[in-house]
């Protein structure tokens, strides 16, 4: 049996307190880049600094010798910036069974949007009767 391996990032976003999200990000196993806007100051984009390189969904407590569960959108969503929207990407595949792509986006409200690759097999059903899914 495969693995499955991602690779993610976000786009670059404004977030209100860095000191507060570079803290949560670094307690999330996410890695962080920063860059400098002339408009909008510091910007961060994240990526999953886990070693299958999916978004975290557990990270490990050593305090409790035990994992514990994250979710990253939410807790993201309480760092950012007014207006702000964060992107998360996520493409990977487990060898070829099967290929995955999605992206939510979400702003400071908690607010989210969703799409993923499995959502061409609805439109494509439009085309013709015979849709046999990529995977196996």
């Amino acid at each position: 049996m495969a693995d499955y391996y991602a690779t993610t990032r976000s786009n670059y976003f404004g977030v209100k307190d860095e000191k507060a999200f570079l803290a949560w990000a670094e307690s999330t196993e996410l890695g962080v880049q920063r860059r400098e806007d002339p408009d909008h100051g510091n910007l961060f984009m994240i990526y999953s600094d886990q070693e299958k390189g999916a978004w975290p969904n557990y990270v490990y407590n050593e305090e409790k010798d035990d994992f514990d569960e994250v979710e990253v959108i939410p807790e993201l969503a309480k760092h950012l910036k007014d207006g702000h929207v964060a992107i998360l990407l996520e493409i990977g595949s487990e060898k070829l069974r099967y290929l995955v792509g999605v992206a939510s986006a979400v702003n400071c409200r908690g607010e989210q949007v969703y799409v993923d690759l499995d959502a061409i097999y609805k439109k494509a059903g439009k085309l013709g009767d015979v849709v046999t899914r990529a995977e196996y």
